[in-house]
């Protein structure tokens, strides 16, 4: 790796590594399966007293408490969602249902913090930082805990004090804790934890405004909590009037809360059905207040199952599939897209190829490309089109964008080897990233990895990583990193590809011609692919026609190829050093813009391009 890029927000060494492999696919859906097995087990284990329950309930009465359990999730959700557009990140509907619903399955795994780890990893997905989508969990608990001990505490003149037993004394914790949320406190402390962190101040601090929406939705959710513990109990013999209503309202407030201190079991199981339990003891036999406990608890894990479903089907646009990409685009995208932003932002991909990266960096970012290519393109603006119809997909290269346009991100994969002045097109892709963003791209690495399969698509050059390096400084760019990707696939797919570029018919001609390796000079004639005369008039043709090949073409075999990369693209996280291609990072910095043209004089290349999706 070369240079070193300076982010607060990014722990180094082992850490980073160690963050790397939790945030990995492998890691993503373990955690899934996990947290969705304990939830589903939760009701399977309990399947017989669920069977009583049917027959001692109505079904008219179970359906609308089901839907009671529905409506307090929901509020659940509003409550958390009022509190992260406070802190900043207005996510859309189908956004916040898919980072809150997902999230949800995390309440099921012992611990008590992997909801708010899930809601942080689902969150970066979707352009909000990790840090704001913690502390908005964090801070909507800790509302959805205060407004409940303050539901509890109106309800208290219908619940005695010594049926809560030995957990009364929570409630004498309550004003300290509402002195902690008003945002006057709670913003210094919010900052102070931050800062011990080693990471960036919020950019939005919480208003009453905020904390008063979500404290709102909190107290309907326990309302409707509560309406839903009477129902089934009133169905089962307790007596239907306010008091009892209070009862069950005030107890299921205060069972929750009681259930939130004790973290080391899944979703406070055992705590609040033990307070619920003592709350109720008096106004129904003992028989009957455990099969209310039991049922009601059912019903919130099946609207926490369904909410998660719906998360996930909510987590790219309705009737959109992304495009399926080629083993070794899987490796390339897996680290790429590691270095995107976290929050949304303006990115420009030059070069999209048929649009394999940019379905998916739409889907989370303002994107813009362009492709040179008619045939790529045209595909590339029929993927992209539905995931975000807001986005541009140009045909042509950077002079059909408007001079003055910058971007937060400027991409481009595997396009710079094409081009003969690679130095040029650096400096005018560079002159396109605004201040303080970055250039990303990738490229094959190792000139002595030259092989017929470079030759057939396009290439002038392989890169040293020191010789990227030194070109993106050049270029004006400053904290670059470069690394190697797709090791150890990626030594055994190169030989494949080489082998399939011999046995083409055109493979004679296109090795007599050659292409330039990294450092070399083209030989006299040869062409950058923007038009110049050239001694090898099929250039740009074999340069566009190299992203269409070895492609997956069917849905199945795209499916197997995501799921067969999966151990090689956990296991390219620790070598970054090892690989046949390269990333390279650099950022514009915040004063000094780069060079307007290259050095000498010469006026920036206009690339041809290819998608990245070989």
């Amino acid at each position: 790796m070369t240079g070193t890029r300076s982010d607060p927000a990014t722990p180094p060494g082992a850490v980073a590594r160690l963050l790397a492999v939790l945030r990995s696919p492998w890691v993503r859906w373990g955690f899934l399966v996990l947290a969705l097995a304990l939830a589903v087990y939760a009701v399977v284990a309990v399947r017989e007293d669920l069977a009583d329950a049917a027959e001692a309930l109505p079904a008219g009465r179970l359906a609308l408490a089901a839907v009671l359990a529905v409506l307090f999730v929901g509020c659940t959700w509003l409550s958390w969602r009022a509190v992260l557009t406070d802190l900043g990140s207005r996510l859309g509907p189908r956004a916040a249902v898919a980072v809150f619903g997902i999230s949800q399955l995390g309440k099921y795994v012992p611990g008590g913090v992997w909801n708010v780890v899930a809601a942080a990893e689902v969150g970066a997905d979707h352009g909000v930082p990790r840090r704001r989508t913690m502390t908005a969990t964090a801070v909507a608990t800790g509302v959805g805990v205060v407004s409940g001990a303050v539901v509890g505490l109106v309800a208290l003149p219908f619940v005695a004090l010594d049926s809560l037993q030995s957990w009364s004394w929570v409630l004498w914790l309550l004003p300290a804790v509402v002195v902690l949320l008003l945002p006057p406190v709670l913003n210094r402390l919010l900052a102070a934890a931050l800062r011990w962190a080693r990471r960036p101040a919020l950019e939005h601090p919480l208003s009453w405004r905020g904390l008063g929406a979500a404290a709102g939705w909190a107290v309907a959710g326990w309302l409707l909590a509560g309406l839903q513990v009477w129902l089934l109990a009133t169905g089962l013999g307790m007596t239907s009037d306010v008091r009892t209503l209070a009862l069950a309202v005030g107890g299921y407030a205060l069972a929750w809360m009681v259930g939130f201190l004790v973290v080391v079991v899944p979703a406070g199981a055992g705590a609040r059905e033990l307070v619920l339990l003592a709350v109720l003891t008096g106004a129904l036999p003992h028989a009957e207040v455990l099969l209310v406990v039991l049922v009601s608890r059912v019903l919130i894990t099946l609207a926490d199952l369904l909410f998660a479903g719906i998360g996930a089907l909510c987590r790219r646009p309705a009737g959109v599939r992304f495009a399926p990409l080629a083993p070794r685009a899987w490796l390339r995208w897996d680290v790429v897209h590691r270095m995107l932003p976290t929050r949304r932002s303006a990115v420009l991909e030059i070069g999209c190829g048929q649009g394999g990266f940019g379905m998916r960096i739409a889907a989370r970012h303002d994107y813009t490309a362009v492709e040179l290519d008619a045939g790529s393109w045209q595909v590339a603006a029929a993927r992209v089109g539905p995931v975000d119809p807001a986005a541009r997909v140009l045909h042509g290269d950077l002079t059909v964008l408007p001079a003055q346009e910058r971007f937060d991100v400027v991409c481009a994969f595997e396009v710079v080897e094409h081009i003969e002045d690679d130095a040029a097109a650096l400096v005018e892709w560079a002159a396109r990233v605004r201040p303080g963003g970055t250039l990303l791209l990738s490229t094959p690495a190792d000139p002595d990895r030259y092989g017929p399969w470079d030759a057939m698509a396009g290439h002038y050059r392989r890169y040293e990583p020191s010789h990227l390096a030194r070109l993106l400084a050049d270029a004006g760019l400053t904290d670059v990193v470069v690394r190697h990707y797709d090791a150890p696939l990626g030594f055994v797919l190169e030989p494949i590809r080489d082998r399939v570029a011999r046995r083409r018919p055109e493979h004679a001609e296109v090795s007599a011609g050659g292409a330039a390796r990294a450092g070399a000079v083209p030989s006299a004639g040869a062409a950058a692919p923007d038009g110049a005369p050239s001694s090898d008039p099929d250039l740009a043709a074999r340069t566009a026609d190299s992203g269409r090949r070895l492609q997956p073409r069917r849905r199945l075999t795209g499916v197997l190829t995501a799921v067969g990369t999966w151990p090689f693209r956990l296991l390219q996280q620790a070598l970054p050093h090892a690989g046949t291609g390269l990333v390279a990072v650099g950022t514009r910095p915040q004063t000094d813009d780069p060079p307007d043209e290259p050095p000498g004089g010469r006026p920036a290349a206009h690339p041809d391009t290819r998608p990245p999706e070989d």
